[in-house]
């Protein structure tokens, strides 16, 4: 069932669906309606992750782009100059270095290690991280990132993340921390902290889940980290039903029958016929499971596949409309319109601007 949070912005989609199209149903932001974004500050130290680094910078420029307000402003910072040295030897160019951070309440301090960091004290990071614990930042440690926030010895409640190789050096360094090598770690909310690139995705999908709501994680999930699926699910093209085990398989069956009839759609009468089971049971069991009827998910589905079209083909706007199973490019239009705010030719122009 689609949980919604009250921060999730207006949409006209009704199931799961809503998440792979919150990109595009808002719309666009008048200069006097924006809101000033939130600071998402990166200390890259010598070495840090470029790959860790990426995935964390990533899923905050997604975030932006589901959401109906940019929420963050992202700026890298150096330790000791503007410039920083990643794992792979490229050299990055930062907005400044660790003396221009400002923090607060509302920003986040994302701590960027790496295996070849140098593990030794920080003194004017140190500062920054007990002046941001003590603003209720939310601090961020990325590999052994976690190795400056125990040095700055701010109040940690619970358990540090930390790469196994940096296991040792913290159990001898910080004896009475409790450390974990798998996968990430939260305490309050407000401190985060993971071991490696594999795991920075599934920590940062929690943090916006805890402060922007499921829809928006899950709508993150579907552009960044759809393509993490099981050998058992690699057959399951449809991602909703890899990841809700407990919906019932007849509805799995009448959504992969919806996905492989979208240019001459079914009738609900012919999808009943074909899973043999009664229309008030499927009514029933598709309110319960996809949160809307059989005949409005199908119809979500074919308008979601002509957005991603009209994004990404040259096909005619008639084209795509009989390619979705619509009688008539009018009342495709008329459709778009009514669950995407825009008409279709505007979608595409949107589309090919950004």
């Amino acid at each position: 069932m689609l949980e919604t949070s009250s921060k999730t912005n207006t949409s006209y989609f009704q199931s799961h669906l809503k998440r792979s199209n919150l990109a595009f149903t808002h719309p666009p932001l008048s200069k006097a309606s924006s809101i000033q974004p939130k600071k998402a500050n990166f200390v890259l130290l010598d070495h840090f992750s470029m790959s860790s680094f990426s995935v964390v910078l990533d899923t905050l420029v997604t975030l932006n782009l589901v959401h109906d307000n940019p929420i963050y402003e992202c700026k890298t910072y150096g330790v000791n100059s503007n410039k920083a040295l990643s794992d792979v030897s490229i050299e990055i160019t930062t907005d400044g270095n660790i003396r221009d951070i400002e923090v607060s309440k509302e920003s986040i301090l994302v701590i960027c290690g790496g295996f070849r960091n140098s593990l030794r004290p920080e003194p004017l990071l140190n500062k920054i991280l007990v002046k941001a614990a003590q603003s209720h930042t939310t601090i961020i440690g990325i590999w052994n990132g976690s190795f400056y926030i125990a040095d700055s010895q701010i109040k940690t409640g619970g358990t540090l993340s930390i790469h196994q190789d940096n296991k040792a050096i913290m159990e001898e360094r910080f004896p009475t921390l409790n450390l974990s090598t798998s996968s990430f770690t939260e305490d309050n909310g407000l401190l985060f902290t993971c071991c490696g690139p594999n795991t920075a995705l599934d920590m940062m999908l929690h943090f916006i889940k805890d402060s922007y709501g499921t829809d928006y994680s899950q709508a993150v999930a579907e552009v960044i980290g759809s393509d993490r699926t099981s050998e058992a699910n690699k057959k399951t093209i449809n991602r909703f039903l890899r990841s809700e085990t407990h919906t019932p398989d007849c509805i799995k069956e009448a959504i992969k029958l919806m996905e492989n009839n979208i240019e001459d759609p079914l009738s609900i009468d012919e999808l009943i016929k074909l899973i043999g089971i009664s229309r008030r049971q499927i009514e029933r069991l598709f309110k319960i499971n996809v949160g809307v009827t059989p005949a409005r998910y199908y119809m979500e589905f074919r308008l979601t596949h002509a957005r991603q079209l009209i994004q990404q083909s040259n096909l005619s706007i008639f084209e795509i409309s009989i390619a979705c199973g619509f009688v008539s490019s009018a009342h495709f239009s008329r459709t778009f319109h009514k669950f995407f705010g825009q008409s279709p030719m505007d979608s595409r122009r949107t589309s090919q601007v950004s």
